[in-house]
């Protein structure tokens, strides 16, 4: 688990790594070629996180985050041709607690969102792909979030290595 986020913010460029690992297990139930239902569900028992931002440096860490997921995926165009065109809506259920382990279902988020993923192939080398998406909603236990404002879209770019997925 090696997410990183580049922002500049105020004139300054902003880095942040975190560094964790996530167990998880992932169901697909593919309907036809077009259409798949994926479920999943993930534990991350804690990570690290790395900030710089100009000449500031920061080091914290992460309670454990454990999360349930469905999607269904629909191709526009099939993911078998060298443009491929997906759009996806999911539903997840995180659970996520301060270091002690008792308050893993205190703090719970329900979140849904919808989105588009475009892919393109070089044949089974390399794939890239931009993939954008709102989220839709999001309830939180205990009342709702307030303060907070809503995310905004979210835009990722990605490099995949196709021959590597038929290693699984």
């Amino acid at each position: 688990y090696l997410p990183t986020k580049v922002s500049i913010q105020h004139g300054v460029l902003h880095i942040r790594q975190k560094v964790g690992v996530t167990l998880g297990a992932r169901l697909t139930l593919n309907f036809t070629e077009r259409f798949d239902v994926v479920t999943g569900v993930t534990y991350l028992p804690g990570y690290a996180m790395f900030h710089r931002a100009g000449e500031e440096f920061e080091l914290g860490t992460g309670s454990h985050v454990l999360t349930a997921t469905t999607g269904a995926q629909y191709w526009l165009l099939p993911p078998t041709r060298v443009l491929s065109w997906e759009v996806h809506s999911g539903v997840g259920l995180v659970f996520g607690g301060q270091p002690a382990y008792d308050d893993l279902f205190a703090s719970s988020t329900v979140t849904g969102i919808l989105g588009t993923t475009v892919r393109y192939r070089i044949g089974q080398i390399v794939s890239f792909h931009l993939r954008v998406q709102d989220r839709v909603y999001r309830i939180r236990s205990g009342g709702g979030d307030p303060g907070r404002p809503r995310p905004p879209l979210q835009v990722s770019f990605g490099l995949g290595f196709p021959f590597l997925e038929s290693i699984r």
